[in-house]
């Protein structure tokens, strides 16, 4: 270090200087600089960096061999080049030292003017560097400083009074103090050297994204303590493969582990009672899970786009399968649903591309639009027989007095069907993806045709609408790419978007000057008078 003598008060930083053994900068400066090296070191303190520096003016054997063996345990060297520093020949020497470590130098330049000694300009004139003389005008130098020094010379943890609020530390492993009880909202989000956690025993709350996109963190354990999970608390933890949730009180955010891609262990406790919306959503790898036996809820879209999902058993105790539970589980062979559930949401089992036979309980009373919309190996539902709001017509879903026609199972073999004449709405994406129907006979009790109705029936060729009809909605016929001929009465008056969007052959029959007429010409469709 540099020699120079002023008053003890000019030497002091009035900051921490690290001792430990977690990685630290170390610090090589003329004490003649002190006070503009002291403003920067503040700003890196703030951002919670480990450093060690000397504020002494210690000369003499020992005092080198402390010099060596901080550089040689530092992982970085964080140089403020001045005049004065580059005459110094303690500030010479820890230079020639970092080097021959292998150290990665962090030049800062108090004064453009200085000139490198020759000793020295191999070393240090290919290195990018700071202007630390313009940190006062312009703050993109101190944080271009910031950015690029290692995240794992950063102290672990800020906490303020029993929250977490930040954690910026590189390290592998990480244990929560016992002073903490709240991780913030995303203190640990981006750690993406995480791979172990230790949540500890005083922890009651992760709050939303607290570690989302930890994306080395590979098993956790949420101990009985943590009583609330935020949303997407543990979201995009990619390599994240093992997780047991020890709490049967615990709320799990929305979100919580979605796109957890390589999840394919979890353990649950058996007192939990609701699995919010998306909580597993995207879980690519799970492909089985055990369900606490005291669940009330699925959430919505709890489980959607489980790819790798084959088989679920339903506890008894549940009551609710929201909308878009198993969306995109496309994997799903079979489900076990008892007799508490009450209501079944829309697109429940949307693109459940393998599932064959469903049976749903007589506690059903409620089911959403399009349950098994997109399902092209559906074969059959069943629905028992005692049911009081719905039933099954040769594997065709209906409510009980038959006036909605609720879903007609894709992989059904015949090439016509004649919908009831008990029928007055076909519901939304009821004969979706049909794609062996050739023929269907729609009776003038039909008055709604719902959207989707007979989306991607690949095969059908002509449609009769019924003078009972008064609206066709969105999407209605879309995709239906062999359809020729559709007889559209003037009851029809009002025509949703992109009914017959994709069907290339198809010309409208129905009277001139009708609505159907009208909207054919707008969008350019053939139509004849009939």
């Amino acid at each position: 270090m540099a020699q120079e003598v002023y008053s003890p008060d000019y030497y002091d930083m009035n900051l921490p200087s690290y001792e430990g053994d977690e990685p630290y900068i170390f610090v090589s400066y003329s004490h003649v600089d002190v006070l503009k090296v002291r403003e920067i070191l503040k700003i890196i303190n703030k951002e919670k960096f480990r450093f060690w520096y000397d504020d002494t003016m210690e000369i003499g054997e020992d005092f080198r061999r402390e010099l060596q063996t901080k550089i040689e345990k530092c992982h970085a060297f964080l140089l403020f080049i001045s005049p004065a520093s580059m005459q110094s020949k303690y500030c010479g020497m820890e230079i020639i030292m970092a080097y021959k470590n292998n150290k990665r130098i962090y030049p800062v330049y108090l004064d453009d003017s200085t000139e490198i000694p020759g000793a020295l300009k191999m070393i240090l004139e290919n290195l990018q560097h700071v202007k630390g003389s313009a940190l006062d005008k312009d703050s993109r130098y101190i944080d271009k400083l910031i950015d690029s020094l290692p995240t794992e010379t950063m102290r672990s943890f800020a906490i303020e009074e029993d929250v977490l609020v930040r954690c910026k530390d590189g390290s592998a492993h990480l244990s929560i103090p016992s002073d903490v009880r709240v991780v913030g909202a995303g203190a640990f989000k981006n750690c993406e050297k995480l791979e172990l956690l230790d949540i500890g025993e005083t922890v009651e709350i992760l709050q939303t994204e607290a570690c989302r996109g930890c994306k080395r963190l590979s098993s956790l354990t949420l101990p009985k303590n943590v009583r609330a999970v935020g949303e997407s608390a543990f979201r995009d933890c990619t390599a994240l493969a093992s997780l047991v949730v020890e709490n049967d009180e615990i709320e799990l955010g929305e979100r919580a582990f979605e796109n957890c891609a390589k999840l394919n262990d979890i353990t649950l406790a058996d007192g939990i009672s609701e699995i919010y919306g998306g909580v597993f959503n995207s879980c690519k790898s799970l492909s089985s899970i055990t369900l606490p036996k005291n669940l009330t809820v699925l959430g919505e879209s709890s489980f959607a786009d489980c790819v790798s999902l084959e088989e679920i058993d339903i506890p008894r105790s549940v009551t609710k399968i929201d909308d878009m539970v198993f969306n995109g589980c496309i994997n799903l062979k079979r489900i076990d649903m008892k007799d508490k559930i009450t209501k079944i949401g829309k697109y429940a089992f949307k693109d459940c591309k393998s599932l064959e036979t469903v049976f749903i309980p007589r506690s059903v009373n409620f089911i959403g639009i399009g349950p098994f919309r997109g399902c092209t190996m559906l074969k059959e539902i069943e629905v028992d027989h005692k049911s009081r709001y719905f039933k099954s017509v040769d594997s065709v879903l209906f409510n009980k007095n038959k006036s909605v026609l609720i879903s007609f199972p894709s992989r059904q073999h015949t090439t016509s069907y004649t919908i009831p004449d008990s029928v007055t709405k076909i519901s939304s994406w009821a004969f979706c993806d049909c794609h062996n129907l050739e023929q269907i006979i729609i009776p003038d009790s039909v008055t709604e045709i719902g959207e989707g109705a007979f989306y991607q029936c690949s095969s059908l060729r002509s449609v009769v609408i019924p003078d009972s009809v008064d609206k066709i909605d969105d999407t209605a016929f879309r995709g239906c790419v062999n359809l020729e001929a559709v007889t559209i009465p003037e009851s029809v008056t009002e025509f949703g978007w992109g009914i017959f969007n994709g069907c290339d052959k198809i010309h409208v029959i129905c009277p001139d000057n009708s609505a159907a007429a009208k909207y054919c010409e707008k969008k350019n469709i053939p139509h004849i008078e009939g």
